[in-house]
């Protein structure tokens, strides 16, 4: 009896150690037909215009007085066309001119069991000609649903941040939305008909 109550003792720490570790990584990145300069404008000081072609984003407010040198707000609201979340409210945690880089965290919007949703962005220079846009997000989650949607919620991000940089792409080469954020503009027209 002793035995079988020291391995559920073990079981329940290695377990308890396991959830209170959970947490995830996506790392993407596109090659977009502009120079930096011009696409950093877009996503920097555009940092709150990201509904105007974004799929994922029906609608940005920025607020607040800017906290970094350069930044148009310190906080972002939006609504989002993401399934399971609605509105979200971010805070723009760093924002560097110089380097072409912002980053942001999620105040609120996530689910309960999610304790950090945080995203990098960087313009990066290829040529004089040619950029890239690269995303680091960082998710943290806790207890047994940070345990079972993980999996799902990687999935879902990894998804999410494509079809982010598709459309950017398709935006900062041709100046028109992409075809994913048509669709959405007009299933939004239907609904407030």
């Amino acid at each position: 009896m002793k035995k079988i109550f020291q391995t559920l003792i073990i079981i329940i720490t290695v377990n308890t150690s396991v959830m209170a570790q959970k947490g995830f990584e996506v790392q993407k990145e596109i090659t977009i037909d502009v120079p930096a300069a011009e696409l950093w404008e877009m996503v920097g000081p555009g940092f709150v215009d990201v509904y105007q072609w974004s799929s994922n984003v029906d609608h940005a407010v920025g607020s607040g007085s800017p906290e970094f040198e350069g930044a148009v707000c310190s906080k972002r609201t939006c609504d989002v066309n993401v399934k399971g979340f609605s509105k979200i409210n971010e805070s723009l945690t760093k924002y560097d001119v110089s380097t072409k880089t912002l980053a942001y965290r999620v105040d609120e919007g996530m689910p309960g069991f999610v304790t950090k949703a945080k995203n990098e962005w960087q313009v990066v220079s290829v040529s004089d000609s040619q950029s890239k846009l690269v995303m680091n997000a960082e998710f943290g989650s806790k207890g047994l649903m940070g345990t079972l949607m993980n999996g799902m919620m990687k999935k879902k991000m990894e998804k999410t941040l494509e079809t982010v940089l598709v459309d950017a792409k398709i935006f900062a080469e041709t100046g028109q939305v992409s075809d994913a954020k048509r669709k959405r503009q007009e299933q939004l027209k239907k609904k407030a008909a």
